[in-house]
């Protein structure tokens, strides 16, 4: 059994923002595999489950918001009963050029604050995580306002092509674990 959660905030005004790209991922992966999201109350998350490379794979976007999102992350982790390598996070980070990966073992959050959630509800940062950048400019003033404002036009033109790597990324981890998904994926530097 695989856990991939996906962080960002719920609502529709959060939809296509820079924050909620960790929500973007986890839908292109539902869609490419015609999985579909319901509304899990226990976990306060909407969850699909399905198989993906011959693995079970529980599909996850916690409905809390971004700062809280480890609440629902253990109740899904202690139910689940997997251990930490066995969860992949996929999140937004201001410090990466736009559309570039980065996948990693382990590590801080890097002073994320979804990313932050989880390592103090689940109690270690040994997870694998997915690291989607969003910087797509070279000044930014108001970090908040950047992350939560909406992807401009032409961010939008690019964002199918790194959902689709992202979500391969995310297939790649469940058939062949986090060496080979960094080694394959950590070279894609986005579009433009």
């Amino acid at each position: 059994m695989k856990l991939i959660v996906g962080l960002g905030n719920p609502g529709p005004e959060y939809a296509l923002t820079r924050h909620n790209i960790g929500f973007l991922v986890l839908e292109e992966l539902a869609r490419a595999k015609g999985i579909k999201f319901k509304k899990n109350g226990r976990f306060n998350a909407l969850v699909s489950e399905g198989i993906i490379k011959r693995e079970k794979v529980f599909l996850a976007m916690p409905q809390t918001f971004m700062n809280l999102s480890g609440n629902s992350v253990r109740l899904m982790f202690n139910w689940l009963k997997i251990g930490s390598e066995d969860m992949f996070v996929v999140v937004d980070d201001i410090a990466l050029p736009f559309g570039s990966i980065r996948i990693r073992p382990e590590g801080s959050s890097g002073g994320h604050n979804g990313l932050n959630s989880v390592i103090d509800s689940i109690g270690c940062q040994e997870f694998p995580r997915m690291r989607i950048g969003i910087l797509g400019r070279k000044n930014v003033k108001g970090l908040s306002n950047y992350v939560l404002a909406r992807f401009t036009k032409t961010e939008q033109k690019g964002l199918p092509e790194i959902l689709r790597t992202a979500s391969q990324a995310c297939e790649c981890w469940i058939r062949e674990g986090v060496n080979a998904t960094m080694n394959r994926f950590n070279k894609y530097k986005g579009v433009g």
